[in-house]
């Protein structure tokens, strides 16, 4: 009975936006949103420029990476132009690792999250771009259509014939890894001296990694705990991520960007107020109006999977224009040098498009005070 009422609510739900789709003014709705005309409205932090990631799913490594760069750039640290590519590698070799243990019952995709990042660089080290782009010999630009089909291929076979031998399975797994990314560096040379990626990582990259905090906002797990993110590319089931009120989440995400702090953030795109040609990420009127943007509106498109975790980003920049807030996102995907050249590789995000449509975020401890000390006190509690 109640899956029969939850179906028509959410039947109803999408009748009601093609309704109101017909009917959208576009260009008045633009003019209340007062988008930023020019790339200097915005304050930023310190950042390498975007990297297109062309025909890549590695949009996590590349917003990780990025957000551990301007991090660097923060604290005093190298200015380095981090490699993308490394944690992205050894992450595909842990997935599939995962799959041989849980006999073929974990899942190995693309597609990651921050504490994939976090996790391969303390596990394997960092190493520079210029040591490990990522790319074959001779490519310019990413496309690893043919690796994923050859990955996919392998570990069918390897199901279906029940080949449990992981050292076999990671042997054949690296050798495909390698054809279409190269192999990673145990050594190489930055500014004149040599290192490997655990000793690049102590020496140079230095952060304070338990200083950093993925934050999320879903009434379906308790509020003030660590949670798991319930989203496909979370395929080790990771209870990461601290779990606050959607006022708090905003909150903590706006005062980070103004204080000076960069964030990488977890995002839906897959929505008609995403405009390439526009720069600009908003959500339209026929979706839901601004106001009624709450915890029970961002939960129902979670439920009902209109909310998905499409693609992660930089955040790294805020403007205040005419009551509006907006948010300068560095994005890797495409979509983002459609538009004005002065913003090629990046978004403008809409307040209510982070509201809605942000499904979480990593940050320095210090820019979410607040939240820090909940989580904190949490950790101290018996």
């Amino acid at each position: 009975m109640l899956k029969n009422v939850f179906r028509v609510v959410i039947l109803t739900f999408f009748a009601l936006q093609v309704a109101h789709a017909q009917n959208f003014d576009e260009q008045s709705f633009l003019k209340k949103l007062h988008l930023p005309e020019h790339f200097s409205e915005f304050k930023t932090v310190p950042h390498w420029p975007t990297i297109n990631q062309d025909t890549t799913s590695a949009c996590w490594a590349f917003a990780t990476t990025s957000f551990l760069e301007s991090e660097m750039q923060r604290l005093g640290l190298d200015t380095v132009r981090l490699s993308m590519m490394f944690p992205f590698f050894h992450a595909y070799i842990e997935k599939v690792r995962r799959f041989v243990q849980t006999k073929g019952q974990s899942r190995v995709a693309p597609g990651g999250l921050f504490s994939d990042v976090l996790d391969m660089v303390q596990k394997y080290g960092l190493v520079p771009y210029s040591a490990y782009p990522g790319l074959p010999a001779g490519r310019q630009t990413y496309n690893q259509k043919r690796m994923y089909r050859q990955i996919d291929s392998l570990l069918q076979k390897v199901k279906q014939l029940q080949i449990w031998d992981e050292d076999l399975v990671l042997y054949k797994t690296r050798q495909i890894l390698y054809r279409h990314m190269g192999v990673p560096p145990q050594v190489f040379t930055y500014r004149g001296r040599r290192y490997d990626p655990k000793s690049f990582l102590k020496r140079v990259v230095r952060l304070p990694w338990h200083d950093y905090l993925m934050v999320t906002s879903f009434t379906y797990a308790p509020f003030f705990q660590f949670v798991e993110l319930k989203v496909p590319d979370n395929w080790a089931h990771q209870k990461c991520y601290f779990n606050f009120p959607l006022k708090l989440f905003y909150s903590g995400l706006q005062n980070a960007i103004k204080k000076g702090y960069s964030l990488a953030i977890d995002s839906d795109i897959s929505e008609p107020g995403r405009k390439g040609n526009l720069d600009a990420t908003f959500v339209v009127p026929y979706d839901i109006p601004g106001k009624f943007i709450d915890q029970q509106a961002r939960q129902l498109r979670f439920d009902n999977h209109s909310t998905t975790d499409d693609h992660l980003m930089h955040l790294i920049g805020f403007t205040h224009n005419h009551g509006n807030d907006w948010f300068l996102v560095k994005d890797s995907w495409r979509s983002a040098w459609y538009g004005k050249k002065e913003f090629n590789g990046y978004y403008m995000f809409h307040e209510n498009y982070i509201r809605l449509k942000v499904l979480a975020y990593l940050v320095h401890k210090e820019a979410i005070q607040e939240i820090a000390n909940k989580v904190d006190k949490l950790k101290r509690a018996p």
